[in-house]
């Protein structure tokens, strides 16, 4: 892609129009970039949001860079500054035939950021993995990709492993392969090095999940930690024990998405772009009761306002206080969703069904490989059963 950054005038200023609602009417109102003291930066009025002014094969781009602040986005500009930068002259590289694997890790990771598939977590990580391919591989980034051989790339990968978590290894090799694929796909080699390198096996988590009095413990010693967010933590844990929701969809549920009628509640698309319903559990009943009886105080108006059950999205510190206040192993948002599996298995509900309410699209696979074997107490409860 090439990129071409012009000077811009203070006098410049360019003007759209933005539909909003109001009622049951749109109006048009009228927005203008204007021009800073920071050249490619403006600021969208009467957003108040800073942009990033590039051209882009001749033609104008705004980039939101996300921000009321003008320090952050000067800062935010110069990281789109120099990726661009880096694409345009990974480009002009491979027309002439010298691009490096560090000039095709730019052209990858401009890709990442581009596609609206991912999540912004995911294309930080992905960012981070090549971050951590070319430290511990220094020489790469200026090699020549027709130069890279199949028994470096496997060197690379016995030193790596060493080092690093079987989950960011198997990552970290996912990157180098895409890294060699923008290469194939300019034409600079015909076969990928890094498909000789293996990925291995993610060893099983082992599940350290609270006891039922562990648990009302910790949700107790959460809501009476004397913070303005301590109900609102303490909701938000037992929504996802009661739900089996990621953080990120639980964040999302609304009052509009519970259906007292039917006993279940809308669970929007997710990370496997699909919607579900969960069933409403007694537990969960009497939390949404004890929601809609007492206000809650929410850490922003967007939530308040957007009717959102839950007034926080997060309570990672507050759980970890509480877990070690009731000597319980720590747990995290995501634990919760085990936990929520596993009492559903113990309590009788069959693996598939679970699996439904999870939002897996297996039909049971994997949750059966992550509960099939349930805590020690219930396993000795069952044994105790057993007669000949």
């Amino acid at each position: 892609m090439h990129v071409q950054y012009q000077q811009l005038t203070a006098a410049s200023s360019r003007r759209y129009c933005l539909g909003a609602t109001v009622g049951d009417t749109i109006s048009a109102v009228e927005t203008t970039f204007e021009p800073t003291d920071k050249q490619n930066l403006y600021l969208r009025q009467p957003l108040g949001v800073y942009y990033a002014r590039l051209y882009v094969h001749g033609k104008t781009k705004w980039i939101s860079l996300k921000t009321r602040s003008k320090s952050v986005a000067k800062i935010e500009l110069a990281k789109r500054l120099q990726s661009h930068y880096a694409v345009r002259d990974a480009e002009a590289s491979t027309r002439k035939g010298t691009a490096t694997v560090g000039e095709m890790a730019a052209i990858y990771l401009h890709g990442v950021d581009l596609d609206t598939d991912l999540k912004p977590a995911s294309k930080e990580y992905r960012h981070k993995t090549v971050k951590y391919l070319l430290r511990s591989w220094p020489e790469l980034e200026g090699r020549i990709p027709a130069k890279v051989s199949e028994p470096e790339c496997k060197q690379w990968a016995q030193r790596y492993h060493r080092e690093f978590s079987e989950t960011l290894y198997n990552n970290t090799v996912d990157s180098l392969r895409h890294i060699f694929d923008v290469a194939i796909g300019r034409g600079l080699i015909a076969r990928n090095p890094a498909l000789a390198v293996e990925k291995v096996k993610v060893p099983q988590k082992k599940l350290e999940l609270p006891s039922s009095d562990q648990f009302k413990a910790i949700v107790q010693h959460i809501r009476e930690a004397g913070s303005a967010s301590s109900q609102g933590c303490g909701d938000l844990v037992e929504f996802l024990a009661y739900s089996g929701c990621r953080i990120n969809e639980a964040a999302r549920v609304r009052w509009v998405d519970v259906d007292q009628e039917r006993g279940r509640i809308y669970i929007a698309p997710g990370k496997n772009s699909t919607s579900r319903h969960i069933p409403l559990l007694e537990p969960m009943k009497d939390l949404l009761r004890r929601i809609k009886d007492k206000d809650r105080w929410f850490r922003s108006d967007r939530r308040k306002d957007g009717g959102f059950i839950l007034s926080v999205a997060e309570c990672e510190e507050a759980l970890t206080n509480a877990c070690s206040k009731a000597n319980a192993h720590r747990i995290t948002h995501h634990d919760l969703r085990h936990l929520f599996a596993t009492r559903c298995i113990e309590s009788g509900v069959d693996i598939p069904t679970v699996s439904r309410w999870l939002g897996h699209k297996d039909g049971g696979a994997l949750a059966m490989r992550t509960y099939g074997h349930l805590r020690d107490e219930h396993s000795q409860a069952m044994a105790a059963k057993v007669s000949f």
